[in-house]
């Protein structure tokens, strides 16, 4: 999604309005339970969405999107509905089949899940209209401003901006790589080939972002522009958030690094059953240590996920107040886990157990909290427990590679004298 320049109602209302209806659809989705509240505002945004008059290809685009949760919200309520009472339909795996019947207490089909998914799926098209309404309606430059007035933190202002400014730049240089890799007989036409491809890629990208933020920083600092919070020669930087300008902008290009490393499952990968879980977690993880290893400073997590979290949905999917307890949640157990040890990413044990700790983190408070209070959905234990293993078996794995990453790195920096 983009923005659409256009001259409607929607578009000359002030980005702080639009922020603010955001807010109040955020607070409706969990609130409202009846079916008729739900479709009325599933009704009235909608009704938002069409004043701002979207293009044919982004209706077109928004009706597959609508199709698409309402399929995939309908399927795992009606196979993984935990609620009492509940009627099978039928067995999809019978409680007699060997090994996975006997774990699960057999797989059914409940009519009352798909009855409740079909419900609980207009929650969720609700928060896809208004974040296609934002998107189409606000530019990202002036939703930065829009969150500079409404006192967000100039450094992370400042984070968000750059990533919006950088972002075509590092999309070109990954194009201009995996040219170079393809042209060296290096294809991604098998797994093995594409994590070939992905080794290769990774390092120079990561150096390239690295030597462009160093002269960003240099021109910023030129400019008058520097956010440079480091105490005078001689004297030890304490305290939270103590970052320069450098260091701010490489953050910014982690955080275009971490969006281009779910890309993939954005669009439909992570919709294959388990295959998110583990998979999905291993190259967020992976760029997310890569950063930490790189700078090893205390707020460094706070910024990486909660910039990541901000930056998705300034440019994606419009500003959803209803993500930001699980951005703060992750960031938050990471840099405990840090400050308890009293050092960073120092050995593979250390980045193994803190990607764990991300999985379990992470994909606990997804499905003990927000599934069920926020977008009132419900899972078999069985379920979460699976979910719960790959995802944590996926961000050790994420983990311990980028701590191998950014060792590389680190050597190939210092090598080329940078």
């Amino acid at each position: 999604m983009k923005y659409e320049h256009k001259g409607t109602v929607i578009h000359r209302l002030p980005p702080e309005i639009k922020i603010a209806y955001s807010i109040a659809v955020s607070i409706l989705i969990p609130i409202l339970n009846s079916p008729r509240e739900l479709f009325l505002l599933v009704a009235a945004v909608l009704l938002v969405l069409f004043l701002a008059c979207p293009s044919i290809r982004r209706i077109r685009l928004l009706s597959f999107a609508v199709a698409a949760v309402v399929l995939t919200t309908f399927a795992s309520q009606a196979v993984f509905y935990s609620l009492e009472p509940r009627t099978p339909v039928f067995a999809l795996v019978p409680y007699d089949f060997p090994v996975l019947g006997r774990f699960t207490g057999g797989i059914y089909v409940y009519r009352e899940g798909m009855i409740y998914g079909l419900v609980q799926s207009l929650r969720l098209v609700a928060a896809l209209a208004m974040a296609v309404t934002l998107v189409i309606s606000i530019h990202p430059a002036h939703m930065v401003e829009a969150l500079v007035r409404l006192r967000f933190p100039r450094s992370f202002s400042f984070v968000i901006t750059m990533s919006i400014r950088f972002l075509p730049l590092v999309f070109e240089q990954s194009k201009r790589i995996v040219l170079a890799l393809r042209m060296r007989g290096i294809k991604a036409r098998s797994m093995r080939g594409a994590f070939r491809m992905i080794r290769f890629l990774f390092i120079p990208l990561v150096v390239n972002s690295l030597r462009q933020a160093k002269i960003a920083a240099f021109a910023a600092e030129t400019r008058g522009a520097a956010l440079d919070k480091n105490p005078p020669e001689g004297r030890r930087a304490n305290g939270f958030f103590n970052f320069n300008t450098f260091e701010l902008i490489t953050i910014a290009f982690f955080i275009i690094l971490m969006y281009i490393s779910i890309v993939p499952f954005r669009m439909g990968l992570g919709r294959i059953p388990f295959l998110r879980a583990f998979f999905f977690s291993i190259p967020i993880t992976c760029v997310l240590f890569i950063g930490i290893g790189l700078i090893p400073k205390s707020g460094i997590v706070f910024f990486l996920v909660c910039g990541h979290r901000l930056f998705m949905q300034t440019v994606l999917t419009g500003i959803n107040p209803l993500w930001w307890p699980f951005a703060l949640i992750e960031s938050s157990s990471l840099e405990l886990f840090f400050l308890m040890r009293g050092r960073f990413l120092d050995s593979y044990g250390a980045a193994f157990s803190a990607g764990a700790l991300r999985g379990i983190v992470v994909y606990l408070f997804f499905y003990l909290v927000l599934a069920p209070h926020i977008w009132h959905q419900f899972y078999a234990p069985w379920y979460l427990g699976i979910e719960t293993f790959l995802g944590t078996a996926g961000s050790a794995v994420g983990g311990m590679a980028g701590y191998r990453f950014a060792l590389l790195i680190r050597k190939t920096y210092a090598r080329l004298g940078l």
